[in-house]
């Protein structure tokens, strides 16, 4: 397994939907913790966005995965960009 980062880039246009999508979305992400696929998430201060960090196979499982989040599937969310990480130090090198 890899560690990739997913950043989320959201258009304020959106913002109102995402209100009304955040349970579900907050459901997905907490199914992806209890089955340790995502170390960690959160939204970005400007409000513009989120960053994901998960555990996975490749670039392309990690981009199936993320369709399915509802934020995704009610196209809330402007761009996606995924990243293969390599932490070297802290809480997520190996």
């Amino acid at each position: 397994m890899s560690l990739f980062v997913v950043e989320y880039t959201y258009s304020p246009e959106t913002s109102a939907l995402r209100d009304d999508h955040r349970t579900q979305h907050r459901a997905w992400l907490s199914e992806l913790l209890r089955r340790k696929i995502m170390r960690s998430s959160g939204p970005l201060a400007s409000g513009h966005g989120a960053l994901f960090i998960v555990d996975a196979e490749d670039e392309d499982a990690v981009a199936r995965l993320f369709a399915h989040d509802p934020f995704a599937e009610e196209n809330l969310v402007e761009n996606v960009q995924v990243r293969e990480w390599s932490p070297a130090m802290g809480e997520f090198s190996e």
